[in-house]
């Protein structure tokens, strides 16, 4: 009777603690472990030439956000944010833009992701209502797929290297300090809770439901925890020479209204024109910085348009304002450009050049000059680009309409914002 009794009430209760002890313990520490594989494998990436590992591949994912999001000026340009905003002043748009990127769990670099985006010309139409004037109708999706490259790591064995890993190690030891503090606070909490606090439920698996929630959360966070720091750490040490990266994106835009003219004919009967102006792209950027030398965008873009007589300007086309008079129609416009944008160091500001060529009816040569503007918060991160431009129109003087002949300069705005969370 006495070793029933024992069994019972004495024996059972301290093996559920010793086991629920021993679970606590085996995850708090498979937690720690886990991210000191994570930079492990920093640690030992190998250092001959001079390139490899300073941060693992997630941390670089953040270091990149960082870095790429200080040049967002129009819906072509790269943002590893889930969500953000582009304006155009001088096209009158606005773009409003999603990543479906989803996080993997292992510690792994951001490889391709799909992107939707919402367009309108909302300046033209503001206009059109408070003058009078036609509204040119133009809202469409577009949706892109990104490739990104593997990004490439220049430092000095003997010193940066050295340094990273030091610092890493102290990171690594206030992780784990802060994990097992956290821990110890949970269950403190956990095995003061009472039957009487879940009334209805069974104690036993609450506490597990419970304990299992608690370590996933904690889990995460810190291993999000690891990255954010190791990122912050090559960005405020400058512990690298150079960090490099390429990414290719292909995409299509497709018009939900169509465009819409009134264009009358040689014995002025008018008649409504229409155009979708569907349009195909495909991109390829190449992207340097160095904590000396500053940072650089070489973008590459080739893509083709449906364009049409009045957009295009064509001189047989007589009228403003939505109707015309002559020959109307549309046709396929190709077109190629590139862009260098250089972003000063240590500063928020920098300049862009962009030349651009069309081919077929429209055949215009264009240049845009301008000064990317980037607004950090209190963290360093970049909250708001804007980039004032100077627009060259039709340098190489093809026959236009008289309206868009007589003007060749334009100042331009670009605004680009991220919203929500990095792509990690």
């Amino acid at each position: 009777m006495r070793i029933a009794f024992m069994r019972k009430y004495l024996f059972l209760p301290a093996v559920f603690c010793i086991l629920a002890m021993t679970a606590r313990a085996q995850t708090v520490e498979q937690i720690v472990a886990e991210i000191g594989a994570v930079n492990s494998k920093v640690v030992n990436a190998t250092c001959a030439t001079g390139t490899g590992m300073l941060i693992s591949n997630k941390a670089m994912n953040i270091f990149l956000s960082n870095k790429v999001s200080s040049y967002l000026s129009d819906n072509y340009d790269l943002s590893l944010y889930k969500n953000y905003v582009t304006l155009n002043a001088a096209e009158g748009s606005i773009a409003i833009s999603h990543n479906f990127h989803q996080p993997v769990d292992t510690d792994d670099r951001v490889r391709s992701f799909w992107v939707i985006s919402a367009r309108a010309n909302i300046a033209n139409t503001y206009a059109g209502n408070f003058t009078g004037r036609y509204i040119n109708n133009q809202l469409g999706v577009a949706l892109q797929k990104t490739w990104m490259g593997k990004p490439k790591t220049l430092y000095d064995c003997a010193d940066q290297k050295l340094k990273m890993d030091a610092d890493r190690a102290i990171l690594i030891q206030n992780i784990a300090t802060g994990v097992r503090t956290k821990a110890t606070a949970f269950e403190t909490d956990l095995t003061a809770l009472k039957s009487n606090d879940v009334p209805g439920q069974d104690l036993t698996t609450v506490k597990n439901t419970l304990r299992r929630n608690f370590y996933a959360t904690l889990r995460e966070e810190y291993l999000r925890n690891f990255s954010q720091a190791q990122s912050d750490l090559l960005i405020n040490t400058n512990n690298y020479k150079w960090i490099t990266d390429a990414w290719t994106t292909v995409g299509i835009y497709a018009p939900v209204i169509p465009q819409k003219f009134e264009v009358a004919d040689g014995n002025n009967n008018a008649a409504s024109r229409y155009n979708y102006p569907f349009q195909a792209f495909v991109m390829h950027t190449r992207f340097w910085d160095s904590p000396k030398t500053g940072r650089f965008f070489l973008v590459f873009l080739g893509k083709a348009s449906i364009n049409n007589s009045v957009q295009g300007g064509d001189p047989g086309l007589t009228g403003s304002d939505g109707s015309y008079a002559g020959t109307y129609r549309n046709y396929l416009t190709p077109s190629v450009s590139g862009k260098l944008v250089y972003i000063l160091p240590d500063s928020h500001v920098g300049v862009s050049f962009k030349s651009e060529k069309n081919f077929g009816s429209y055949h215009a040569a264009n240049l845009i000059t301008g000064i990317p503007i980037v607004l950090i918060d209190k963290k360093g991160v970049p909250i708001f680009n804007f980039e004032p431009q100077i627009i060259f129109y039709n340098i190489n003087n093809t026959p236009l309409r008289n309206e868009l002949s007589r003007n060749k300069i334009f100042v331009g705005l670009t605004v680009g914002f991220p919203l929500s969370k990095i792509v990690y």
